[in-house]
């Protein structure tokens, strides 16, 4: 399973130097750290490789803060398990 702090690792790694600016948890919203969409999308999909998990594309895009995209991988593996 994915926690907040991967998906904030993940994050910071995307930011590089710019990571420093900024405090990365749960509550962190994409757009609040200047990820572009491109960016975000790489995360979500590195997190469907990582996981072995498809995300329906609707709630993915849904996704705002880094706890969103954390509870949408649980119940996305979840929902994988039980099918």
């Amino acid at each position: 399973m994915i926690t907040a702090e991967e998906v904030c690792a993940r994050i910071a790694k995307k930011l590089g130097s710019k990571a420093n600016s900024y405090t990365l948890n749960e509550d962190t919203a994409f757009d609040s750290v200047g990820l572009s969409s491109l960016q975000i999308a790489d995360i979500v999909y590195t997190i469907e490789d990582d996981l072995d998990i498809e995300f329906d594309e609707s709630k993915a895009a849904s996704v705002q803060t880094v706890a969103d995209l954390v509870k949408l991988a649980e119940e996305t593996k979840q929902g994988s398990a039980a099918a």
